[in-house]
């Protein structure tokens, strides 16, 4: 018999806690359960009021993984939904997490979570948040990746902007930037213009577009994951890796002072000790008074941004890849 127990007088049935999820140390998934719960603090901040795109692993990274923004069969009726506008006006339902019940039925599932920059309380599409994603393409490392992230973080800082890092959990860097509420549109259109002129400033190591012939050796600023229909790993998700990585934010001077990437490696029994040192390095994304707008005419939809975000859907179906109604795009991006 499966046991049940009780998270804050929610009962949840677990199972298989004895299951080893990540085969390179052995991880259980009773210990990831253990790993989330005892994160919670931090991470469920990251993660209420963003409805959430899940990407299960239950037989661990080498069995089947699937990615989901529908709320799976069975969920509790307390778990929190909420209707999102997806593609042409079609609406569906998807899950929230806003409490440590939610939490632990999630983490039973055996997921990574994702989520897009903007809260459902703020309207679908209005983002609080920036991201640049920085993908090595080996050779290149995360530690290529970091002089990417220092010209951005600078970049950013003219703009009047603060950047804060995260590891993805994979093989690169993350920056997110708090903002004042802005339509993902033009948020998007800004990442792209970031990306652009870092791909200018540095085109022996920064490409801007995801052509699979151009990635080796080069690090790509993806600012895709900015749309509002595209999530990106939340900070503390475990990653579906042979060793249970985690997204895990950053000091800038761990970033710069890089030069191997297993410095800036995380696992799960890594976190802790860090929020116990650092606290949530990711705070003040929380915090509204850090929030910033985006500088005047950063964020417009010239007809320049509308002809690169052209080009950029030409490369992608050339390149083979699905549009986000399969979330074939989300679940590309959770492998980096």
């Amino acid at each position: 018999m499966s046991p049940i127990t009780e998270v804050e007088g929610r009962r949840i049935t677990l199972r298989n806690l004895d299951k080893v999820i990540h085969p390179a140390t052995g991880t259980t998934k009773g210990e990831l359960l253990h790993y989330l719960a005892s994160t919670a603090d931090a991470l469920l901040g990251h993660l209420r009021g963003r409805p959430l795109a899940f990407l299960r692993y239950p037989d661990g990274p080498d069995g089947q993984k699937f990615f989901t923004k529908n709320p799976p069969p069975g969920t509790p009726s307390w778990v929190t939904t909420a209707e999102v506008t997806r593609h042409k006006g079609e609406t569906a339902r998807q899950v929230l997490i806003q409490d440590l019940p939610s939490l632990m039925w999630a983490a039973n599932l055996v997921v990574e979570l994702h989520t897009p920059m903007w809260r459902i309380d703020q309207g679908v599409g209005s983002a609080d948040r920036l991201v640049l994603d920085l993908d090595p393409g080996p050779p290149a490392t995360i530690v290529d990746c970091r002089v990417v992230a220092v010209w951005l973080r600078e970049r950013l800082r003219a703009d009047g902007l603060t950047a804060y890092a995260k590891t993805s959990g994979s093989k690169g860097l993350h920056l997110l930037v708090p903002l004042e509420p802005t339509p993902s549109r033009q948020a998007t259109a800004y990442a792209r213009r970031l990306a652009l002129e870092a791909a200018n400033a540095m085109p022996d190591l920064v490409i801007r577009k995801m052509t699979r012939s151009l990635r080796p050796g080069k690090v790509y600023v993806d600012f895709s994951q900015n749309a509002a229909a595209k999530t990106t790993a939340a900070p503390y998700t475990p990653r579906a890796l042979p060793e249970p990585a985690v997204s895990a934010p950053v000091t800038w001077e761990e970033v710069e002072e890089c030069g191997d990437p297993s410095a800036l490696t995380f696992l799960i029994d890594d976190i802790p000790a860090r929020l116990d040192r650092h606290g949530d390095l990711l705070a003040p994304l929380l915090d509204p008074a850090q929030a910033r707008p985006l500088p005047t005419g950063g964020g417009d939809d010239g007809g320049d941004a509308d002809e690169e975000e052209a080009d950029d859907e030409d490369e992608a179906a050339d390149e083979g890849e699905a549009d986000d109604e399969d979330a074939a795009d989300d679940e590309s991006a959770a492998e980096r």
